[in-house]
């Protein structure tokens, strides 16, 4: 049984083979090809722009944010180095008047801060107390406070202050009662350090026993003068 034959024009195709590409198809092929190397080379250059200026971008964030904190640091010291510088370094400052210190020192509407005020306003119209001084704040601050009462409305001193070796109190306070904390005194600028330390406290006791003996002598000098009028 013969095969079935093929038609004219596919015999006829085969003979000549597969044909060749026409120009149309090929250009299109190249400006395909060039336009996805294209697109493929700014995507990199691209990608690596946005990757530089990110970078550039953080390491500006950390540059700025340093410097911030730099000149935080610094203007916070200059402040405090010209506040120290011009302003009188008093350890009970000039009387006030009682409200307008309350006012500044307690603002707001907070239950404490209205409950300071009204105390304030409880000594100045039921205890007739017009003004107050502001003392230096630190740890001898209450200290500081009684001294200046003490010498200045010439109170009594305790009796112990009279005794001969008071100078060595801060000694009886170390190695009689264990006192430890004495040998951590500071004063100010001034570095001391282990038997120094109890040099500077005597000093201090001897200054404070003068005063003593001053404040009294002028209180009875007061007080005889009194008597003769």
């Amino acid at each position: 049984m013969a095969a079935p034959r093929s038609p004219p024009r596919v015999r006829a195709r085969e003979r000549e083979g597969p044909r060749a590409p026409t120009a149309g198809s090929d250009q299109v092929h190249s400006w395909t090809l060039v336009t996805s190397q294209a697109l493929d080379t700014a995507w990199k250059v691209a990608r690596g722009s946005v990757t530089l200026a990110v970078a550039f971008l953080v390491a500006a964030l950390c540059y700025v944010r340093r410097m911030h904190s730099y000149l935080g640091r610094r203007l916070k010291w200059w402040i405090g180095y010209l506040q120290r510088k011009f302003k009188r370094n008093l350890s009970v400052e000039a009387e006030v008047d009682l409200l307008s210190y309350s006012a500044r020192e307690w603002k707001g509407e907070t239950p404490r801060a209205k409950l300071m005020r009204k105390a304030y306003e409880e000594l100045f119209w039921r205890h007739h107390i017009k003004c107050v001084r502001q003392v230096k704040r630190d740890n001898y601050d209450a200290l500081r406070s009684v001294l200046f009462q003490v010498f200045s409305q010439g109170l009594s001193f305790p009796s112990w202050m009279k005794e001969k070796d008071i100078v060595k109190l801060p000694e009886k306070l170390l190695f009689s009662q264990g006192c430890n904390w004495i040998q951590q005194y500071s004063f100010g600028p001034e570095k001391y350090t282990g038997s120094n330390v109890f040099g500077k406290l005597r000093k201090c006791v001897e200054l404070l026993k003068t005063q003593v003996s001053v404040s009294g002598k002028k209180r009875r000098g007061m007080k005889a003068h009194t008597r003769v009028q």
